[in-house]
C-alpha cells in the first residue's frame, strides 16, 4: 500500500538515489505509525477520528487554558460540493458559512486547510469549525481513484494542535430563527445553535447577552483568541433580580412596565392576566429596543389592582405626620335624619402644620356628607389637634363611602367616611357587627389567629412525660430504612408562634432564613423545602388546637375508649388513623408534672373516634375527666423531608433545574411514527390498545416510548377534557408490553384519582388480574373508602423486613389483601397509589433500579415535595419520569399562608415548565404548539363540552388552541341544551348552540358571627330556583353541579334544598370539582363588595382575578354553564368582563342592568365581540 502512495506522490525527479532513499525512510516511518495506531486499537479508517497524543508541555501558556488536544488544523480535499455545503475527505461535512468568502472558489478536488474541534473526548463526533485556507494546485481533473489516494496520503500528515480556553463574549441578538440566533459580537456575527446549549431564558431579538464559549488559543493574535469553537451557554449580560414594577400599559403582544421595561405577552405565565396598575415582581435584562431598555423574563404578581381606592397606599408619608381619631362610619335606620360627627386631627410633627382646605369628593346633587368646619385655612400647632366637624343628612338607602382630602401646605391626606342607611334595626345591628368585625380583624395583636399562635406555642413547649398508646398492629423493629424525626427547629417556632402581626412574623422569618426569598437554586433547594414543610407542620399544629378539650371523658367501646367529637365529619383538618389524643388528668394543679397518656386513633366514625391507650390506663379508666390535646401523624411529612435531599443526590441539577435538553446516547425504544400515526419498531407495527386515540395523544405516547431526553421529566400538558387520563393509561400499557423490564409506579395526589386510573386499567381489559396492584393506606380501609369493584385489586403494606417478622398477610372476603410484605408488594409490573402512600416503599429497602418508570397523574395538584417522594424510588439510570397535569388549574391546598405566599403551592410540574427547555417557543417548534416534543406534549382535542362553552376557556387560558370534538348540532349535549334553553327566555332568542348564561344580581355578601366564611342570600336563592326549573325539565341531581368559592354559601344553598325536601345535587367548592364534570354547572360568585377583593386575592379566595379558580369553575360543564354574580364587581376582572360580554352579545345575559363599561363593549368593541370566543 505504501509503495503505491510513494509512487503516487513522487515526481520524475525522484529517480535520484538520494531522494529514493529519503522516501524509503518515510515509508518506514509510516509503517511504524500504523503499528502504533493498531496497538492503540483506534479505527484508522475513519477520517473523523483523530488520535491525540498526550501533551509533553508541563505548564499552560495561558491562564485557564485546556491542555487537551481536541482542537487542531489539518489539510484535506473537497470530495463533493453543492451550492450550500460540501464534504471534505469523504467524511467531514461543512456549510457555506464555515468558508467565508472562499466558498465560491471551492470545487471538487481542491486542497484546503480546516479547523476541527472535539468537545467530548469520549464521543467520536468531531465538528468542523472553519475552512481556513485554499491551497493552489488541486485534483480537479483527477479520477475518483486518484482523489481517494490523495486523501489517503494527506491522512498521515501531522495536524497542528491548539489549546482551548473558556471565555465569555458579549453580544446583541439581531435576528431570531427557528433553531438559531444571529448575534452581533465584537468578533463579528456569530450564529448560535439553540438545540445543544444551556440557556436560562429564551433569547429574543434585541437582547444583550453573554456567550460562554470555548475558543481556540492562537499566539498570532494579540489576545490569543482564535476561532470560537463551541458555544456552551447563553445568559443575559445583566440581570436585575426581583425588581418591583407597575403595569403601565397592556397591548396585544406586549405589556409596558415602569422603569422603562416591558414584558412580551408570551413570557407572561399562562395563569396570569395583567391589568393596569398591577404591581409585579420581575427579573429584568438589558435589551436594545426603540421603546424600552429592559425586558422582563420572569414575572409574578405581587399585588393586583381591582380598580378601587386603597387609602393605605395613597400619600403614605402623611400618615406619619397626622393622626386621626373618631368615627369612620355612621349607621342609620331613617331617611332625612341629620347627625353631627367630629373627627380629631393631631399634628405629630414638632412644627406647625397649615391645613389650607378640605375637599369632599361628592358627585351627588343632594350630598349626604358635608363639612361644617373648619371652612378656611387653619394652623395646627405641634402635638396639638383640631376638630373636623361633618354633618350627615340621610337621603336614600344603601351604603356610600365619601372620600375627603385634607390639603396641607406640602402634601395631602385622604380619608373616608362610610354612610349606611337601612330599613330596620336588625339590619343596622348586622351592618355594625360586620364593620366591627372587619376593623377587629385588621387590628394588630388582637386577631383570633394570633391568640391561637400564642396558645399553640404554650402547648408545644409544655414538657410532660408521655405514656405511649398501643397500635392495632405492632411497629416493626427491623425495616429497610428508618426515617429521622425531622423536628421543627425551636428558632422557627419562636419566630412564628407569637402575637406579632402577620407581616411582622413574615419579615422576621425571612430575615432569619433568607433562602425563603432568594431565587430557588440547587444550593438552597433542600433547605427551602424543609422550611416549607416545617411551616406547614406549624400551621397544622395550630389548627389541631381547635380539637383540644379542657374537660372531656371517654366511653368504653369494646377494646377501645370512645371519644365524642362534635361536627367531626365536617371539621378540617380531618382526624385520621394514626393521629394521637393525649389525656392529661385535670385534678393535678401542677400540669408540668402530669403524665400524658397517649391514645392512638384507631377508627374514625361519624361523630366519634376509637382510641387505644396503654393497657394500664385503659383497664383502670373510671370515666374521669381529662384535658385532651390532639396531635396529627407526622409520617407523611417525614417521608417528604427524607426525599428532598435524595432528589438532589440521585437526579442532580438538570432534573430539578433544567437549562438544556440532554439526550440519551440511544433512545429508550428505537421507534418511528409514520404518516398514519402508526408506531414501527424493528419493521413491526405496534398496535394501539385504545383505537380512539387522536393524533396528538399518539404523538405524546410515542415521544415517551422513545424517551430521548436524558434524566429530564416528560410532561403531558392536559387542558380540561382533552383525554389526559386516557393518554396516561395507554402510556402504561405501551410501556409494559414494549419494555419487558419495565416496573411502573403510578402516583396521584388523591385516592379518587388513583381509583380512576385503576378503573381505567381494569376497563382496558388488557392486563390480567395480578399484573397490577392498587396500594392503599390503612386509613382509607378503616374509613371504608375503597370502591367495592376495586377491592380485589387493593393491598396494604407491611414495611417489616421479610424473615424478621411473621408474614401476617390476610385476604378479606372482598379480596382486599392486608399487611403484604415486599416479597408480594412492589413486584407487580404496575403499582398505583397516592404519592404519599407510595412513599411507604422508601422504608422497604428495594434494590436500586427496582422501579424503572413513574407516572404522576394530576401532577399540578401535588406539592413538589409530595411529587418527589415516589420519584426518589427510581435511580437516575435507567429511569423515566412522566408528569401529567395542567399547570393552569388549581394547585395543592397549602394551609400555611407564609409558605403559600413564598411558593410552596407551586407544583414540580408548574415549576419545571417555566424553565427554558420546556417553555413555549413557536419559532422553534411551530408544529407542536411551541413545545419541544422531546420534553412536552400539549393535548388539544376537547371531548367534554359544546364549542360555545369550550371556546371561552380555550380563548382565556389556552391560547385559543383547543379543538372541540363535541358537535353543536347532533350530539347528546346539543340535544339536551335545546331542551333547556326555554328556561332562560327573553324577547330575543339565543343562538341554538349557545350554552353560557350570565345572571346578574346585585346582592349582598354577608358574614355571620360564628363563621369567617361569606354567603350571598340573593345568589343562593337564584341558584336554588334555577335548579328547581331544571328538575322540571327532567334533569336529575347527578347531572347538576353547583360551584361556589365559600363554604358558608355551600351550606346556605344546601339548607334551601333540605328545607323543602328536594333532592340535593353536588354542591361544593372549586377544589371539590377539579377533575370532575357535569352536564350542567351553576356558579355562584358570592362577592358584591369591592372592598374585600384584595383580601380574597391575598388568600386565594373567590373568583375575581383568580385565574386558576375561574378556569376550573367554568370548564366543568358539558352542555350548560350558568353564572350568577354581580356584573359591576366582576367587570374589574378582564376575564370575567369578556365572559359577560360574550353572554350579552348572544342574548344570554339576564338580571340586573348591565354595567356601562360592558354595555359599551357590547355595542362598539368588535375585538371583544362574540366572535372572540369562536374558533
Amino acid at each position: 500500500m505504501f509503495s503505491l502512495i510513494s509512487h503516487f506522490i513522487r515526481s520524475p525527479e525522484t529517480q535520484n538515489p538520494l531522494i529514493a532513499e529519503q522516501f524509503d525512510i518515510e515509508d518506514e516511518f509510516l509503517d511504524t505509525q500504523v503499528l502504533k495506531e493498531e496497538l492503540k486499537k483506534t479505527r484508522t479508517d475513519d477520517v473523523n477520528q483523530v488520535t491525540v497524543p498526550k501533551s509533553n508541555e508541563e505548564d499552560d501558556w495561558c491562564l485557564g487554558a485546556d491542555s487537551g488536544k481536541a482542537c487542531l488544523t489539518r489539510k484535506g480535499f473537497i470530495t463533493s460540493i453543492d451550492n450550500e455545503s460540501g464534504i471534505i475527505d469523504f467524511k467531514i461535512s461543512f456549510n457555506k458559512k464555515m468558508c467565508g468568502t472562499t466558498f465560491d472558489q471551492l470545487h471538487q478536488g481542491c486542497k484546503v486547510q480546516y479547523l476541527t474541534y472535539q468537545s467530548n473526548p469520549d464521543d467520536d463526533t468531531i465538528n468542523l469549525v472553519k475552512v481556513e485556507r485554499l491551497y493552489e494546485g488541486d485534483w480537479e481533473n483527477a479520477a475518483g481513484k486518484k482523489l481517494e489516494e490523495a486523501v489517503e496520503a494527506l491522512r498521515f500528515e501531522n495536524p497542528k494542535y491548539f489549546k482551548t480556553q473558556l471565555r465569555n463574549r458579549l453580544g446583541v441578538v439581531i435576528q431570531r430563527f427557528q433553531s438559531t440566533i444571529e448575534v452581533d459580537t465584537d468578533c463579528g456575527l456569530l450564529t448560535v445553535e439553540l438545540d445543544n446549549i444551556e440557556m436560562t431564558f429564551s433569547p429574543k431579538t434585541g437582547d444583550c447577552i453573554s456567550i460562554e464559549c470555548k475558543v481556540q488559543l492562537d499566539e498570532k493574535y494579540v489576545d490569543k483568541q482564535g476561532e470560537i469553537l463551541e458555544v456552551l451557554k447563553i445568559t443575559p449580560s445583566r440581570t436585575d433580580v426581583k425588581e418591583r414594577c407597575i403595569v403601565e400599559s397592556v397591548h396585544n403582544d406586549v405589556v409596558g412596565l415602569s422603569d422603562n421595561a416591558f414584558i412580551l405577552k408570551e413570557d407572561v405565565p399562562s395563569n396570569v392576566k395583567l391589568h393596569l396598575d398591577d404591581i409585579v415582581i420581575v427579573d429584568l435584562i438589558e435589551c436594545n429596543s426603540s421603546n424600552w431598555s429592559r425586558r422582563a423574563i420572569n414575572l409574578t404578581v405581587a399585588e393586583k389592582n381591582f380598580g378601587i381606592t386603597n387609602t393605605k397606599y395613597n400619600y403614605n408619608k402623611s400618615n406619619y405626620n397626622v393622626s386621626f381619631s373618631g368615627p369612620e362610619y355612621g349607621i342609620f335606620t331613617e331617611l332625612w335624619q341629620k347627625k353631627i360627627f367630629i373627627i380629631k386631627a393631631r399634628n405629630k410633627l414638632n412644627k406647625v402644620l397649615q391645613l389650607r382646605s378640605i375637599e369632599i369628593n361628592n358627585d351627588d346633587a343632594s350630598p349626604q356628607f358635608t363639612l361644617l368646619e373648619p371652612k378656611g385655612t387653619v394652623d395646627i400647632q405641634a402635638d396639638e389637634e383640631i376638630s373636623l366637624v361633618f354633618e350627615v343628612h340621610t337621603q336614600y338607602y344603601g351604603e356610600v363611602k365619601y372620600v375627603y382630602t385634607l390639603n396641607f401646605d406640602k402634601y395631602k391626606v385622604k380619608r373616608s367616611f362610610l354612610i349606611v342607611v337601612v330599613e330596620t334595626e336588625e339590619k343596622a345591628r348586622a351592618a355594625e357587627k360586620r364593620l366591627i368585625i372587619a376593623d377587629y380583624n385588621i387590628a394588630s395583636g388582637r386577631t383570633t389567629y394570633q391568640r391561637n399562635c400564642s396558645y399553640a406555642n404554650k402547648v408545644w413547649d409544655r414538657k410532660v412525660d408521655v405514656v405511649p398508646g398501643e397500635y392495632m398492629h405492632p411497629k416493626r423493629r427491623f425495616i429497610g430504612l428508618r426515617l429521622e424525626t425531622y423536628d421543627v427547629p425551636q428558632k422557627l417556632r419562636d419566630l412564628y408562634l407569637t402575637r406579632n402581626s402577620r407581616r411582622e412574623r413574615s419579615q422576621a422569618i425571612t430575615r432569619e432564613y433568607p433562602c425563603l426569598t432568594d431565587k430557588l437554586t440547587v444550593n438552597n433547594y433542600a433547605q427551602r423545602f424543609k422550611l416549607f414543610l416545617h411551616l406547614e407542620e406549624i400551621e397544622t399544629f395550630i389548627q389541631f388546637r381547635n380539637y383540644d378539650m379542657e374537660r372531656a371523658h371517654f366511653q368504653r367501646d369494646g377494646e377501645f375508649l370512645s371519644l365524642q367529637v362534635e361536627n367531626l365529619a365536617e371539621r378540617r383538618p380531618s382526624l385520621a388513623i394514626g393521629d394521637v389524643v393525649r389525656a392529661i388528668a385535670i385534678w393535678d394543679n401542677d400540669l408540668k408534672m402530669n403524665k400524658s397518656f397517649e391514645g392512638i386513633v384507631t377508627k374514625v366514625l361519624f361523630d366519634r373516634v376509637l382510641l387505644k391507650f396503654n393497657s394500664h390506663f385503659q383497664d383502670n379508666y373510671n370515666n374521669a375527666d381529662h384535658r385532651l390535646e390532639f396531635y396529627f401523624s407526622r409520617y407523611a411529612l417525614r417521608k417528604q423531608h427524607y426525599a428532598i435531599p435524595q432528589a438532589i443526590t440521585q437526579f442532580g441539577e438538570n432534573f430539578l433545574f433544567p437549562t438544556k435538553l440532554l439526550k440519551r446516547k440511544f433512545p429508550q425504544l428505537d421507534l418511528s411514527l409514520n404518516d398514519n400515526d402508526e408506531m414501527i419498531l424493528f419493521n413491526t407495527k405496534l398496535d394501539w390498545y385504545n383505537i380512539n386515540l387522536n393524533s396528538i395523544q399518539k404523538r405524546a405516547i410515542f415521544n415517551i416510548l422513545r424517551g430521548e431526553a436524558d434524566n429530564m421529566p416528560y410532561v403531558i400538558f392536559g387542558p380540561p377534557g382533552t383525554g389526559k387520563t386516557v393518554t396516561v393509561v395507554e402510556t402504561i400499557l405501551q410501556l409494559l408490553y414494549n419494555l419487558p423490564g419495565a416496573r411502573i409506579l403510578v402516583g396521584t395526589p388523591s385516592n379518587s384519582a388513583a381509583d380512576l386510573i385503576t378503573k381505567r386499567l381494569i376497563g382496558s381489559k388488557v392486563l390480567a388480574p395480578g399484573s397490577f396492584i392498587r396500594l392503599v393506606s390503612q386509613n382509607i380501609v378503616e374509613k371504608d373508602l375503597i370502591p367495592p369493584e376495586l377491592m380485589e385489586y387493593c393491598a396494604t403494606l407491611d414495611i417489616g423486613n421479610p424473615g424478621t417478622c411473621s408474614d401476617n398477610m390476610l385476604t378479606t372476603a372482598s379480596g382486599l389483601k392486608m399487611r403484604c410484605q415486599m416479597n408480594f408488594l412492589g413486584n407487580h409490573r404496575v403499582t398505583i397509589g397516592t404519592c404519599t402512600t407510595l412513599g411507604n416503599f422508601l422504608q422497604v429497602g428495594f434494590k436500586p433500579g427496582h422501579f424503572t418508570h413513574i407516572l404522576i397523574d394530576e401532577a399540578g395538584q401535588c406539592t413538589e415535595s409530595e411529587t418527589i417522594v415516589p420519584i426518589v424510588l427510581l435511580t437516575k439510570q435507567p429511569s423515566q419520569v412522566i408528569l401529567a397535569g395542567d399547570p393552569n388549574q388549581l394547585q395543592s391546598i397549602i394551609t400555611n399562608p407564609l409558605a403559600k405566599e413564598l411558593g410552596f403551592d407551586v407544583s414540580l410540574l408548574e415549576r419545571v415548565v417555566q424553565h427554558n427547555p420546556y417553555c413555549k417557543d413557536l419559532v422553534r417548534f411551530p408544529s407542536s404548539s411551541g413545545y419541544n416534543p422531546c420534553l412536552l406534549t400539549k393535548l388539544l382535542y376537547n371531548y367534554r363540552a359544546l364549542p360555545s362553552i369550550m371556546n371561552v376557556y380555550s380563548r382565556l387560558f389556552y391560547d385559543n388552541e383547543l379543538i372541540p370534538m363535541i358537535s353543536d348540532k347532533d350530539s347528546p349535549q346539543a340535544k339536551l341544551l335545546t331542551k333547556l334553553q326555554p328556561i332562560f327566555s327573553n324577547n330575543m332568542e339565543m343562538p341554538p348552540a349557545h350554552g353560557v348564561i350570565f345572571y346578574g344580581i346585585i346582592g349582598e355578601n354577608v358574614q355571620e358571627r360564628d363563621s369567617p366564611s361569606w354567603f350571598n342570600p340573593s345568589e343562593a336563592q337564584e341558584i336554588f330556583l334555577t335548579t328547581l326549573s331544571l328538575y322540571r325539565r327532567d334533569i336529575s341531581p347527578d347531572q347538576i353541579g353547583i360551584i361556589t368559592p365559600y363554604t358558608k354559601q355551600v351550606k346556605t344553598i344546601r339548607n334551601m334544598f333540605a328545607g323543602v325536601e328536594v333532592s340535593i345535587p353536588k354542591i361544593g367548592s372549586v377544589e371539590e370539582f377539579q377533575g370532575q364534570e357535569r352536564d350542567i354547572i351553576l356558579v355562584s360568585t358570592v362577592r358584591s363588595s369591592a372592598a374585600m377583593l384584595p383580601t380574597d386575592s391575598r388568600f386565594n379566595l373567590g373568583f375575581v382575578r383568580c385565574i386558576k379558580r375561574m378556569n376550573v369553575a367554568i370548564s366543568r360543564a358539558r352542555c350548560l354553564l350558568v353564572v350568577v354574580g354581580n356584573p359591576h364587581l366582576l367587570a374589574v376582572d378582564d376575564s370575567w368582563r369578556r365572559l359577560i360580554i360574550y353572554c350579552a352579545q348572544n342574548n344570554a345575559y339576564f338580571g340586573c342592568e348591565i354595567p356601562e363599561v360592558i354595555l359599551t363593549s357590547v355595542n362598539e368593541d368588535n375585538e371583544e365581540s362574540s366572535e372572540s370566543f369562536d374558533k
